[in-house]
């Protein structure tokens, strides 16, 4: 499996496989991913795709790597089919390049824009709503994206949810916090800038679980989960997470400061949905201290939890959370 994820590297990246690779992921072929593949009934799977959601990126490499080349495509019900990848061209992060008949472009305020052969030529009865959605032969799809230097498309969220900078740029929220939640080590997360902010931020939750075993497998002792939060060492491991997610966003978009939370988000303090959506007005009034102190230009904020001892007492914890700048972003 380790050959099959490289392979399925190189071939991600559009870089020639070497020779040996080759050799060895033949071997492969017949020892393993030929069984993983029949065990899971696509064995004769020969166009492979999904939609709907941007899948993690982590997914669609083990998927490539068994020998499905599984791509991603965009599309909707007034648009019709308007990107996706090519058997050779599959890029983690996007949902391809426009299919032969589509063009397509973003306006300023970062909407996709679509003139297609398969788009809808207006809501049955209601001249009101396609004059609002079909402009100069362009379709309004209410998406927010935009294009690589490859010419893919990057879909982020709908426009009506991207949250808005002091300087009038726009980023998508729930793209940042998928792109981190994708991550082994990441439990939660929730992107924080609006108008009156200079730059995005990140308050992040460990996975306890994972970053514990983790933490063992290097020899990084602690106790608690405010205690393995801290660590230096787990900073420079969420780090990477950070750095990877920044790489598939336009610059004003990107994580400068970024804090590891002491405790997880809980329902039954209206952090969360009973399905686990963030709740932004609750977690942004709880933790408005700790969102000062990022954007006052503080390296620590201090901060009390109530942590609950396995007898059932109850007691307070004080720990001051350390605020942490990513490497490569102004402050």
């Amino acid at each position: 499996m380790p050959i099959a994820l490289k392979v399925a590297d190189f071939r991600l990246k559009g870089e020639t496989l070497p020779f040996y690779l080759k050799v060895l992921y033949a071997i492969s072929e017949i020892i393993l991913l030929r069984s993983i593949r029949n065990r899971i009934g696509l064995t004769k799977a020969r166009f492979a795709a999904t939609a709907g959601s941007v899948l993690g990126q982590d997914t669609i490499r083990f998927i490539n790597a068994l020998g499905i080349k599984l791509r991603q495509v965009y599309g909707s019900s007034e648009g019709g089919m308007i990107s996706g990848h090519k058997e050779d061209d599959i890029r983690l992060g996007t949902v391809g390049t426009p299919l032969p008949g589509v063009n397509m472009k973003i306006s300023n305020e970062g909407e996709i824009l679509v003139q297609s052969d398969y788009a809808f030529s207006g809501f049955y009865k209601n001249p009101e709503a396609t004059a609002k959605a079909l402009k100069d032969g362009w379709w309004y799809s209410g998406d927010a994206g935009y294009i690589d230097e490859k010419g893919h498309l990057i879909f982020m969220d709908r426009l009506s949810e991207l949250g808005e900078l002091r300087s009038g740029m726009k980023y998508a929220p729930q793209y940042v916090e998928s792109g981190l939640r994708f991550s082994t080590y990441i439990k939660d997360a929730m992107a924080i800038g609006d108008k009156t902010k200079d730059y995005v931020s990140a308050i992040i939750i460990i996975d306890f679980e994972n970053v514990g075993r983790w933490a063992e497998i290097n020899r990084i002792p602690y106790t608690t989960f405010t205690d393995l939060s801290q660590k230096e060492e787990v900073a420079q491991l969420i780090k990477l997470d950070v750095e990877r997610v920044n790489k598939g966003l336009p610059p004003h978009a990107r994580i400068k400061k970024y804090v590891l939370l002491h405790k997880e988000f809980d329902p039954d303090e209206a952090d969360l949905t009973r399905t686990r959506k963030l709740k932004r007005e609750a977690l942004t009034r709880r933790y408005s201290q700790l969102i000062d102190a990022i954007y006052e230009g503080k390296e620590e904020c201090p901060v009390e939890a109530e942590i609950t001892y396995q007898d059932g007492r109850k007691g307070v914890l004080k720990t001051s959370l350390k605020i942490r700048l990513v490497e490569g972003q102004d402050s």
